[in-house]
């Protein structure tokens, strides 16, 4: 995405990014018209002005850094704001990179494909991260809730033949049934409070969730 309210950078910048370099590209002339874009186009990258009409460029890339839907988007300043304190300011709230106008059309593609490759990269670590998680919750769904269940089933197994038992045997079963039941819900009631995942071993490399942790932890 390329918002700046000079349509003369922003037809330097198409031409630069479209010339042998297949990118998708939204322009856009205001700080408001780009967040409302934010939503619909969902960009990788944005290269952005800083003194624009309306909000500027500062408070465009706060938004798109606090939001959590747009957070890893990577921002890039394109601004003829020499300063570093303007630029350590751009750092500050956010920005991936910041280049000083006139830019030199090599040097901008070289660090918007830079952004873009760590964007990849952080894009598989999070999945990555993801499909771990959901095979630890397996691990331990299979874990904690298979020795309750198993449980329960032969109990139930055995009152099929309730009129063979004496009666204390089937109270025994139905106490189990019961304890084993309710270990079923606290599980339940503790995986619900999780606000973090606290990952503990299983077998070996094999990692699961532990639910009593992950319910305390904030």
């Amino acid at each position: 995405m390329i918002v700046d309210d000079d349509p003369n950078v922003s037809l330097l910048l198409e031409v630069t990014l479209k010339k042998d370099h297949h990118f998708d590209l939204v322009v856009c002339t205001s700080g408001e018209e780009a967040l409302e874009m934010m939503k619909s186009e969902k960009p990788n990258l944005v290269l952005l002005d800083i003194m624009m009409p309306g909000i500027d460029g500062f408070e465009v890339c706060r938004r798109i850094k606090s939001s959590p839907e747009t957070k890893f988007v990577s921002v890039i300043f394109l601004s003829s704001r020499r300063e570093v304190t303007e630029k350590v300011k751009g750092m500050n709230i956010g920005a991936d990179d910041y280049i000083v106008k006139p830019f030199d059309p090599d040097e901008l593609l070289s660090r918007i494909k830079a952004q873009l490759r760590i964007r990849k990269l952080e894009k598989e670590l999070i999945d990555k991260k993801k499909l771990e998680t959901v095979l630890a919750m397996a691990v331990t769904l299979k874990h904690e809730i298979n020795n309750p269940l198993t449980g329960i089933l032969g109990n139930s197994e055995i009152l099929k033949d309730w009129r063979n038992l004496k009666e204390e045997e089937v109270g025994e079963c139905i106490n189990d049934i019961h304890e084993q039941s309710k270990r079923i819900k606290t599980l339940v009631e503790n995986l619900a409070k999780a606000t973090n995942i606290v990952e503990s071993t299983y077998i070996g490399d094999i990692q699961m969730i532990d639910v009593e942790e992950s319910s305390k932890a904030k």
